[in-house]
C-alpha cells in the first residue's frame, strides 16, 4: 500500500514499438505493454531490472527516464521515438519485464537474477551489429551502428540502427538471462543441441511474444486473411537489423520446410536452433487452424471460403483471440518444461519429453491435440524422442518415467514453513517486489537443503547418480500453478549436479568438465513422481569426449590458443561471439 494510502496499480502501462522502428509508428507498430507494477526509481531501476544507460562508445551517460513523473504516468509513458535515449531506457525494461512476466506465470513461481541482483540492462553499451547476455556481468549489452550504405534495405543509408529499439532482439537477450537461470549448465557444450537449444529457444520466446499480443496479430491477420504461416513480421525476427546489415531480409524466421537431414548435419548453434522454432511453430499453428475453423464455417456458410475483400472487423478479433489464445499455451507449455529438463546435457529429445510430461501433469486431457502435434512436428524434422521407456511416438511412452522403485523425500513438501520458506526469495513489502529472506526463512532453507542433500547422497542409484561422485544440490523450489480446469498443482523440484573431475584430469579428455545430474519432481506429500537422470555412464562419459573432439577439429583457436584456453573452449560465459558470428 502506498503511503498516501491509496492502493498501488496492479499493472504500469509503457509505450514500446512493436516490432522495429523501421516499420514507423503505424498503430500496427505502435504497443502499450502492460507490465506488473513496482516502484522504480530513474533508470529505471526496479527490485529484478536495472537500466544502466552508459554510451560505451560516445563515454557518456544519458539522462534516466524518469517513470514515476506524473507526466510520463498519465501517458503511458513516453511516446515511442528513436532519437530519445530515454525512450529507449523505457522500451529495454517494458519488455523485459514482459518476458520475465511469461516466464513467471508459466513456472507458477517468481524469480531472481543471479546473487538476487537485478539484471541489467545497458541500452547503448558500444558501437557495433551486435547485442547479448554477459554472464559475467549479470547483464544484456545492446550495441547501434550505421545501416549498410550499399543495402541499408528499407532504412536510410548510414542511419544509426538501436538493436534496443527491437522488440525480438531485447526478448531474446532477455530469454538468455532466463535460461542461464534456470538451468545455469546449459554453458557447457556437452552436445550438439545444447547451444542450439539456447539459441532456439530465446528465437522462439521472442517471436511467440509477439503472438500472444492480439492488438498486434489483427493487422496481419486481415492482410493474410487468416494465414499466419504467410511470410510477415509476426514470424520473423529482428527485420531492421537483418536489413541494415545488407542481408536484405529479417535475422531468421520461425518458418521453414521440414527436412529431417538438418538434424543430423546442422552444427551452427542458429541453424540448428531454427529446428525447435519451426517444429513448435508448426504446432501451433496445426492447433490454431483447428480453433478457427468453427469461426471460418460460420463466416462463409459453410464452405470454408472467405469471401474476396475486407474481412469484418469482428470475425478479424475472433480470428486473433483464438490466436493469441493458443500462442500463450504453446509458449506456456515450453517455458513450463524447465521444471522437468535434466539440469545438464539438455537434448532436443529431453525438451520434447519434458514438454509433454508437463502439459500432461496440467492438461490431462489435450482435447486440441496440441502434445500430439507437436510429437509429430519434431518427427519431420528428424528429432525423435529416446530414453529409458520410450518404445513408440505414443504420448504415453514419451511421458518421463516414475521411479522403479516408491520413494519419498526426508520431510513432508505440504507443511506450511516449507512453502514459505521455499517462496521467502519472492515475497515483498509491495506488490511484485521480491525480498531476500530473512535469518530464519534462511536458516528453514538450509535446513531443508541439507535434508535434500543427504538424501541424494543416499540414494544415488535409484535417483540415476553415480554411486562414487558426491553429488551438489543445485537448487530446489515449490511449484504452484493451476490447471485449466481450476485444479491447483503443487510439486518440489530438486536439481542434484555431478562432476566427474577424474575424467577431466585425464589427458584424453582435453580439459573437458564432464557432468551428469538428476531433476527430482515431487508431490506435495513428498512422494517422489518422476526421476529424470543424466547418469555420469561410460556410454556418456564417451558422447561426451567424441563430441569435444569433433569441436576441437573446427576451432582454429586450439592450437594457439592460450593454456587456459583449453579448459574453457566448450562454454561460452559471454555470448557475444555467438551472436557476432549468427548474425553475419
Amino acid at each position: 500500500m502506498a503511503t498516501s494510502g491509496y492502493e498501488f496499480p496492479a499493472r504500469r502501462n509503457l509505450q514500446v514499438f512493436a516490432f522495429d522502428p523501421m516499420r514507423g509508428r503505424t498503430a500496427g507498430n505502435r504497443l502499450t505493454l502492460g507490465v506488473p507494477f513496482e516502484r522504480l526509481v530513474p533508470g529505471p531501476l526496479g527490485q529484478r531490472v536495472q537500466v544502466i544507460d552508459f554510451d560505451g562508445s560516445a563515454r557518456v551517460f544519458y539522462e534516466p527516464v524518469d517513470l514515476e513523473d506524473p507526466a510520463v504516468l498519465m501517458n503511458d509513458g513516453l511516446s515511442p521515438s528513436e532519437s530519445d535515449p530515454r525512450f529507449h531506457q523505457q522500451m529495454a525494461y517494458a519488455v523485459t519485464m514482459s518476458v520475465v512476466e511469461t516466464f513467471e506465470s508459466a513456472l507458477g513461481r517468481k524469480l531472481a537474477f543471479r546473487k538476487q541482483k537485478p539484471l541489467r540492462l545497458f541500452p547503448h553499451a558500444f558501437e557495433g551489429a551486435n547485442a547479448f547476455y554477459d554472464r559475467d556481468l549479470s547483464a544484456v549489452l545492446f550495441g547501434y551502428f550505421k545501416a549498410d550504405e550499399r543495402d541499408p534495405g528499407p532504412n536510410l543509408p548510414g542511419q544509426t540502427v538501436f538493436t534496443c529499439l527491437s522488440h525480438d532482439i531485447i526478448a531474446h537477450e532477455v530469454t538468455h538471462a532466463l535460461v542461464d537461470r534456470l538451468k545455469p549448465h546449459l554453458i557447457e557444450a556437452s552436445n550438439p543441441d545444447v547451444y542450439g537449444f539456447h539459441e532456439g529457444f530465446a528465437d522462439l520466446v521472442a517471436i511467440f511474444q509477439h503472438f500472444t499480443l492480439k492488438e498486434v496479430l489483427t493487422e496481419t491477420i486481415q492482410k493474410t486473411r487468416g494465414d499466419l504461416r504467410s511470410p510477415g513480421p509476426l514470424a520473423e525476427l529482428a527485420q531492421q537489423f537483418g536489413y541494415s546489415t545488407g542481408r536484405g531480409r529479417a535475422l531468421r524466421t520461425a518458418i521453414d520446410k521440414p527436412d529431417p537431414s538438418l538434424y543430423r548435419t546442422a552444427t551452427e548453434p542458429h541453424e540448428r536452433g531454427s529446428i525447435l522454432v519451426a517444429a513448435v511453430f508448426d504446432a501451433f499453428f496445426a492447433v490454431y487452424q483447428q480453433r478457427i475453423q468453427d469461426l471460418i464455417r460460420i463466416a462463409t456458410g459453410g464452405t470454408g471460403r472467405l469471401p474476396e475483400g475486407y474481412l469484418h472487423p469482428d470475425l478479424v478479433n475472433r480470428i486473433a483471440s483464438e490466436a493469441a489464445k493458443t500462442a500463450r499455451n504453446v509458449l506456456t507449455m515450453c517455458v513450463r518444461a524447465f521444471e522437468y529438463l535434466p539440469p545438464v546435457d539438455v537434448t532436443y529429445s529431453d525438451f520434447l519429453r519434458a514438454v509433454v510430461t508437463a502439459d500432461f501433469e496440467t492438461v490431462p486431457a489435450d482435447e486440441r491435440g496440441l502434445r500430439a502435434e507437436l510429437i509429430e512436428a519434431f518427427r519431420l524434422r528428424g528429432v525423435y524422442p529416446e530414453g529409458q521407456g520410450v518404445v513408440s511416438l505414443a504420448e504415453e511412452s514419451l511421458l518421463w518415467k516414475a521411479p522403479n522403485e516408491p520413494m519419498k523425500l526426508p520431510f513432508d513438501p505440504s507443511q506450511e514453513a516449507l512453502v514459505l520458506s521455499a517462496q521467502a526469495f519472492d515475497r515483498g513489502p509491495r506488490r511484485g517486489e521480491p525480498s531476500p529472506p530473512g535469518v530464519d526463512e534462511r536458516k528453514a532453507l538450509n535446513k531443508w537443503a541439507g535434508l535434500l542433500g543427504e538424501f541424494a547422497s543416499g540414494h544415488r542409484r535409484e535417483l540415476g547418480l553415480d554411486p562414487v561422485v558426491k553429488p551438489h544440490l543445485e537448487g530446489f523450489h515449490t511449484v504452484f500453478r493451476f490447471s485449466p480446469e481450476g485444479r491447483l498443482v503443487v510439486e518440489l523440484v530438486a536439481q542434484f549436479v555431478q562432476e566427474d573431475r577424474a575424467a577431466q584430469d585425464d589427458p584424453a579428455f582435453g580439459g573437458v568438465k564432464v557432468l551428469g545430474g538428476t531433476t527430482v519432481i515431487a508431490s506435495v506429500n513428498g512422494d517422489i513422481r518422476y526421476v529424470i537422470a543424466k547418469p555420469l555412464t561410460r556410454e556418456r562419459r564417451q558422447t561426451q569426449l567424441d563430441f569435444a573432439a569433433a569441436c576441437d577439429r573446427e576451432d582454429p583457436m586450439l592450437a594457439c590458443g592460450h593454456r587456459s584456453y583449453e579448459a574453457h573452449r566448450l562454454r561460452f560465459r559471454n555470448f557475444a561471439r555467438l551472436h557476432a558470428a549468427g548474425s553475419r
